[in-house]
């Protein structure tokens, strides 16, 4: 079932975009009265997106001046995915088999809602599907303030995403080979073998496959 967006959630939802695509690259100017003329909408409307992407680490607001594109730096990387491996492992390695019931077969076609969006070199599509895998994990559990938790720390994963690609010149073609060793690992692996595969995941390993690797 499509959901209805309101105004500014189509504009964020369009800059976001192009940012994680970067059409707007990390520096790009971002001038309310420029942009409100060009999508046919209000300043206002356009301020209320704004305020929703600087939320998400993609854009740094300077009063009364202009927005500027940016990128998450590597220490608050860092803080975002040891936050997610904490919340995440916690909620996994409590899963119950009925809990799980269905849950590989849900992750297996978000994996290959990753594929199409790196083929597609569409990130925000990628970034989607990297939410909504985890997303399922999570919600499993049916805890509430779990998964209450988990959107708090859930909204910059796009801004972390596209950091890692510009500092490391990384391909999206190897973000579902990093998902599947945790897919594997809830559908067969003991509570500790979850863990270590959400910590290598998200700490250990949590850069995608080089572009260019180089010799075996």
């Amino acid at each position: 079932m499509l959901e209805h967006q309101s105004l500014p959630e189509t504009v964020r939802d369009a800059l976001r975009r192009q940012i994680l695509n970067d059409e707007l690259p990390a520096g790009a100017r971002l001038v309310e009265a420029t942009i409100a003329a060009d999508l046919g909408v209000s300043r206002a409307t356009v301020r209320e997106a704004m305020r929703g992407l600087a939320s998400e680490g993609l854009v740094e607001i300077a009063p009364r001046r202009h927005s500027v594109v940016t990128r998450m730096s590597a220490e608050d990387a860092d803080d975002v995915c040891f936050a997610r491996y904490v919340l995440e492992a916690g909620i996994a390695k409590s899963l119950t088999p009925q809990d799980k019931v269905g849950l590989d077969e849900a992750l297996a076609e978000a994996l290959d809602r990753m594929d199409e969006a790196a083929q597609g070199g569409d990130l925000q599509a990628l970034v989607a599907a990297d939410v909504h895998f985890h997303g399922l994990i999570v919600q499993a559990s049916r805890r509430r303030r779990a998964v209450e938790l988990w959107g708090a720390v859930n909204g910059q994963i796009g801004a972390l995403m596209r950091a890692s690609i510009d500092r490391q010149h990384l391909a999206l073609a190897g973000v579902r080979a990093r998902h599947e060793p945790v897919r594997q690992a809830l559908a067969s692996g003991t509570a500790r073998q979850i863990e270590k595969a959400i910590y290598a995941h998200y700490v250990t390993d949590r850069d995608l496959v080089p572009e260019h690797p180089g010799p075996a």
